[in-house]
């Protein structure tokens, strides 16, 4: 008897809920889960990588240095924003598990006991001890919707962490040869320095000889004094770049030097494996993440269109009572039904409102792309240029010091007077601290190229062997 009631209660059900949708006339949502961007991609970049490298390992180890190997651990282990990263995509799991919860059965455990006095005279109460059960079938996948769409958003949090890793790496690698830079700036400063005292003292020995003039010194001293000047700003790069990789790695600035003063700017001229432009919806971290959040997107569209047809619940209890009348198990199974009628167009205000969501989140995904391939190109460019540009900068450099040789000659020789060395040792000495800058500002536009293709902070296991 009580198997026909389950099935005539399911077959009542069965009939509401399919009267209810044609009434409704609404169509369920099948989610895109391989959406692309909304244009097409060439296939190839404009300038072709003729020397390239594979990248199996974290892209900080073609710098081959070990010291830079150490801060990266740190950075990426220590570092707070990546903490806080961390935290934000353990709660979108935690959210994504909450709504999973909803699709399955939720049992509760229910007691209850009263007793009644009248007077003095105690009355028989009453007792029940069992479990409630209460599901929503999810039949129009309502809930499985709005799961995936958490679940998608899970995903996308765990690529803001890729990305965060990848832009603190970057970082962590500026700040490091900012700091070399600053060391080899400071070095040459202070050669520099000791070259325009010497040349002071020879010009005070030919002063006291009656060879040279008053006015020689004095531009002399104004040079040392030039060249002094500028080792503290340098200086106090230095010290803001070691601070900086403190921060980065999670550590308190203390103001003590972690980068070696031997260091140099050299690096290969290998440059790492560039593919097709479409590999970049793949290899880049922002970039899954804003797909994540499309597809996240358009799972809200499934679940607010399903939102608006009927909802079945089965409630159920299982118990033992013990009261005046009766004492034994107690249970009920009881279907519910429930037609949104008249909501004055809230709920498909909401599945407008999601539609819309998703093309904003189509149009940033596509935007991304566009400034991703965008990056590239320019680094591209700007790595040959540089490279083009220092090899003229050097050739600058030997004819200028060519020249300082040959206005010393002279000089020496008493055919010219002071001033052409004193111009021509100032264009060296420029062009010497701008090579400084300029290798910088290669490994700075190297850096940024690893980061325009999403290169990994991780090793690659599918090149180990076993």
């Amino acid at each position: 008897m009580r198997g026909y009631r389950v099935r005539f209660l399911f077959s009542n059900l069965y009939l509401i809920v399919t009267s209810s949708i044609l009434i409704s006339g609404c169509a369920l949502h099948t989610i895109d889960f391989s959406p692309n961007p909304n244009i097409e991609a060439y296939q190839s970049f404009s300038i072709e990588v003729v020397d390239q490298s594979n990248l199996s390992s974290p892209w900080w180890a073609a710098f081959d240095r070990p010291v830079l190997d150490d801060l990266m651990d740190d950075a990426i282990s220590n570092n707070f924003d990546i903490a806080q990263s961390v935290a934000v995509l353990n709660q979108s799991r935690a959210l994504a598990r909450q709504t999973n919860a909803d699709r399955l059965p939720q049992v509760d455990i229910l007691a209850d006991t009263d007793k009644n006095w009248r007077g003095s005279e105690g009355q028989r109460g009453s007792s029940e001890i069992g479990a409630d059960l209460s599901w929503e079938l999810d039949i129009w996948n309502r809930i499985s919707a709005a799961t995936k769409a958490d679940q998608y958003d899970a995903v996308a949090r765990f690529e803001d962490v890729e990305t965060l890793k990848l832009l603190i790496s970057t970082e962590t690698a500026n700040a490091y040869f900012g700091a070399v830079a600053s060391n080899q700036t400071i070095k040459l400063l202070k050669q520099q320095l000791r070259l325009d005292r010497d040349l002071q003292n020879l010009l005070n020995l030919r002063l006291e000889e009656g060879l040279g003039t008053n006015v020689e010194v004095l531009q002399q001293r104004a040079r040392v004094a030039d060249a002094q000047k500028r080792i503290p700003l340098v200086e106090a790069n230095l010290t803001i770049f070691e601070n900086r990789l403190d921060v980065l790695t999670g550590k308190m600035p203390d103001g003590q030097n972690s980068v070696l003063a031997l260091e140099d700017l050299k690096f290969t001229d290998k440059m790492p494996k560039v593919e097709i432009p479409a590999a970049l919806l793949l290899n880049r971290p922002d970039i899954r993440a804003a797909k994540a959040e499309l597809m996240s997107a358009d799972a809200d569209i499934a679940s607010a269109i399903a939102d608006r047809l009927p909802r079945v619940t089965l409630d159920g209890s299982y118990a033992y009572a013990d009261n005046a009348t009766f004492t034994g198990p107690v249970s009920m199974i009881m279907g519910t039904f429930v037609q949104p009628l008249l909501d004055w167009g809230k709920r498909k205000a909401e599945v407008e409102r999601n539609k819309a969501l998703y093309e904003e989140k189509l149009a940033a995904y596509t935007q991304l792309y566009l400034e991703a391939v965008e990056q590239v190109e320019n680094a591209l460019t700007r790595e040959i240029k540089q490279r083009e540009f220092l090899k003229q900068l050097n050739r600058q450099r030997q004819i200028l010091q060519q020249t300082v040789n040959a206005a010393k000659d002279r000089y020496t020789s008493g055919i010219d007077d002071y001033l052409p060395v004193i111009d021509a040792l100032k264009e060296l000495r420029n062009i010497q601290r701008d090579l400084i800058t300029e290798n910088l500002n290669l490994i700075n536009i190297r850096i940024d190229l690893y980061r325009a293709i999403g290169a990994p902070t991780t090793k690659d296991l599918s090149d180990d062997t076993v």
